[in-house]
């Protein structure tokens, strides 16, 4: 018997096709089904070469798939675990997330990568929007669309557009040169986003964004959210080099490099009439950095440490005044870092 589906709402959509919510009816249990339609399936002898592709990649972060087959009107069906927590794209907004989270996540993301490495599966589609958020809030790499073996039928331009060739590494003109260390490479990309939010991408055209990459000044390597400690950028950076040969030649060197980042501290930036703000914690303690423009057009860095509101107390050691807006920014970056790094408490 066929199979059959209550679609109840659909979760995503890409060139092979759709994400829906849907109840099995024969099961009566919720699921996540992925349609394809018969044209974009790429091997026209294995229709199911998606579902097998992922099958081959069973892994605790990496999505799983439980079932295969084809609907009435002659798609093919995925059959998927249900994760109600949705994407890192539909969690950070365009914003960024916290660092600890960022990095737990890409860590998670880093474990799948190297078991779909190690099964000879490149997944050329590292992004937000593929990371699933697991149920015990753990990072899962989705969506191996495009990880068939059978791309160098498919035209590179048939799937181009802004969010993938953001993530496209500077080596790669069609499919086939996607290697493993492309992945790195996107997955430098992935975790410059969440660090910083997407507004820290200046807006370009696909055919700009790539000429940038190419030179390896797009994404800017200079450009971070001042908390961003050295360390977590010299793993991004060198995620994203342009040189194949000069990234991390493997997802689990990636993987222990990041692991060795401290982050004692995640922040809220907030931006005010005359300054920016950044609230954060560490435990049961709480730090507020403000760096202010005063009435006689000069700037200051206010720090504040405590448990929490009327408790906070002023720490003269790290603030100061007088300063020009320049320097009250780089200050402000010092005390965010320490505090980040875990050299001050």
């Amino acid at each position: 018997m066929a199979a059959s589906f209550d679609f109840k709402k659909r979760l995503g959509s890409g060139y092979f096709g759709e994400v829906w919510r849907a109840v099995d009816l024969g099961l009566n249990s919720e699921c996540a089904v992925k349609c394809i339609p018969p044209d974009k399936v790429l091997n026209k002898s294995n229709f199911y070469q998606e579902a097998q592709v992922l099958k081959a990649a069973e892994h605790e972060n990496i999505v799983a798939v439980t079932e295969a087959g084809s609907l009435s009107d002659g798609r093919v069906y995925v059959v998927m675990e249900l994760l109600p927590n949705g994407s890192l794209e539909d969690e950070a907004k365009g914003g960024y997330v916290p660092l600890s989270r960022a990095k737990r996540l890409m860590i998670d993301v880093l474990r799948g990568l190297k078991h779909a490495h190690d099964c000879n599966i490149v997944h050329r589609d590292i992004k937000p929007a593929n990371i699933m958020i697991g149920n015990n809030n753990e990072g899962k790499l989705s969506d191996f669309g495009l990880a068939l073996p059978d791309l160098d039928l498919l035209d590179i331009s048939a799937v181009k557009g802004y969010q993938y060739i953001l993530h496209l590494a500077p080596e790669v003109e069609k499919f086939s040169q996607h290697t493993a260390l492309a992945d790195i490479y996107a997955c430098g990309v992935t975790l410059y986003r969440l660090v910083n939010g997407d507004s820290y991408l200046p807006s370009v055209t696909p055919s700009e964004a790539r000429r940038l990459a190419t030179k390896g000044e797009f994404p800017d390597r200079s450009y971070y959210r001042g908390f961003v400690p050295a360390a977590f950028k010299k793993v991004i950076n060198r995620a994203m080099e342009v040189d194949p040969a000069a990234r991390y030649q493997s997802a689990e060197e990636m993987r222990r490099a990041l692991e060795k980042v401290q982050i004692s501290v995640d922040w809220d930036e907030n931006v005010f009439a005359g300054g920016k703000q950044w609230l954060g914690s560490a435990g049961d303690i709480r730090v507020l950095v403000e760096r202010m423009k005063g009435s006689d057009g000069s700037w200051s860095v206010t720090v504040k440490k405590g448990k929490e509101g009327k408790n906070m107390r002023r720490d003269n050691s790290m603030c100061s005044s007088g300063l020009s807006e320049g320097q009250a920014m780089r200050s402000a970056y010092r005390v965010l870092q320490r505090f980040t790094s875990g050299k001050v408490k």
